[in-house]
């Protein structure tokens, strides 16, 4: 009994020590962030905006019966840093900023040529923002100016950028966290996605709201950082895919050839590369970079029979030769051009040579320029459509 006793008072005791939901906040009482901009202004400062959650227009927009209001505002302030500029979106909300389910970072292109380096602390000391986020450099314009183009398929711009980086076999929401990591290791340089605004019918210039040609984001390649986190210009969207088979995070890339007046183009889905570093007795470096890639033929329009096995290997040869020279132009271009290692050669050696490495990479921004890097590429066509040759050719006119 004395026992039970004992036990019922130590249990009382602990209930005391229970702290239970006491710094909890209500979802009504606060302001849910889906994208933040970031815009340099005079002596240094920096304006912030963001992309703010309606959500009662959020649940029911373009739905039947429902309000057609857009299911999201945008709100901006300039400050003296970035907290400054936040305190004073914070004067403006009636309910607390919350960054827990922030999905885009947009960087106007002036903000990035200023540099990075001091302004990411506050992000990164914040418990509630997640560093599962996209990041975006807006291409020949500010941040906020991306921040109210309307999407006509997505809720919200940042959802659809987000998924428009997807559908792109890109980085997508590992985007931020691959900048972070890039920018405190040696051998590799940090590169961040480009976005601009365009118009969704080519070369229009219309963009009214009610138009058919609207405003939109559209994905425009990857921007170039130095070490000091400075923008240093762009590669194409072409150049970026290269980039990202080199580092092996590319996810899918349709590839198209064309030859006089004929063309094909295939769909790879399987994508890897393989990098071979190789020392000569001086300990200078070279490396050897093996692509490969496993797809469907998608469009054929040659005279080639796509039945035939000897076909299909001579079709795989010249996408072969033609990633080839696309891909050791762009690593040519790099080294030329920014004479930084976005691809992570460096990297390589560190994990393959860690002990060479240690001699290396207090020089390798200087070396790498100027290192032989030589592409040969592996792909396959694992599916070919449909049987025989294209439907413009007659098979007495195709090539058994």
């Amino acid at each position: 009994m004395k026992k039970r006793g004992m036990i019922h008072f130590v249990l009382c005791i602990s209930l005391l020590f229970l702290s239970g939901c006491w710094d909890r906040k209500e979802l009504n009482d606060r302001a849910i962030w889906l994208a933040t901009g970031w815009d340099a202004t005079e002596k240094g400062g920096v304006e912030i905006s963001g992309q703010i959650v309606i959500p009662a227009n959020l649940s029911t927009q373009s739905g039947s019966g429902g309000t057609t209001e857009e299911g999201f505002y945008a709100v901006s302030a300039k400050g003296k840093n970035v907290v400054d500029a936040l305190n004073k979106i914070q004067a403006k909300l009636s309910r607390e900023e919350y960054f827990g389910h922030r999905r885009v970072i947009f960087l106007g292109e002036e903000f990035a040529k200023r540099g990075l380096k001091n302004e990411l602390d506050t992000y990164q000391r914040n418990p509630d923002i997640s560093l599962r986020t996209d990041i975006f450099v807006v291409k020949g314009d500010k941040a906020k100016a991306l921040l109210t183009v309307f999407s006509p398929l997505e809720k919200s711009p940042a959802v659809a950028v987000l998924k428009e980086h997807k559908q792109s076999g890109g980085r997508g929401d590992t985007a931020y966290l691959d900048f972070l990591m890039a920018a405190t290791k040696k051998g590799i340089q940090p590169t961040i996605p480009v976005i601009e605004i365009s118009h969704s019918i080519e070369e229009g210039s219309d963009g009214k709201e009610k138009s058919a040609n609207k405003k939109i984001a559209q994905l425009a390649g990857v921007s170039v950082f130095d070490s000091n986190l400075n923008m240093l210009g762009y590669l194409s969207e072409e150049e970026d895919k290269h980039l990202l088979w080199v580092r092996g995070i590319l996810k899918k890339m349709t590839l198209s050839i064309s030859k006089k007046g004929r063309n094909a183009s295939i769909n790879l889905t399987k994508i890897s590369c393989d990098i071979k570093p190789k020392f000569d007795p001086y300990n200078q470096v070279s490396f050897t970079v093996n692509l490969k890639g496993t797809g469907t033929l998608q469009e054929n329009n040659s005279s080639l029979d796509m039945t035939q096995t000897k076909n299909i290997n001579r079709l795989e040869k010249r996408f072969e030769k033609e990633v080839q020279k696309q891909v050791q132009k762009t690593i040519e271009k790099v080294q030329k051009e920014y004479g930084m290692d976005i691809f992570g050669f460096g990297e390589v050696i560190h994990r393959n040579h860690p002990v060479r490495w240690k001699s290396l990479k207090d020089q390798w921004d200087q070396a790498f320029p100027n290192t032989t890097i030589t592409v040969k590429a592996d792909i396959k066509i694992n599916r070919i459509g449909m049987e025989g040759p294209g439907l413009l050719y007659k098979e007495s006119g195709s090539k058994k």
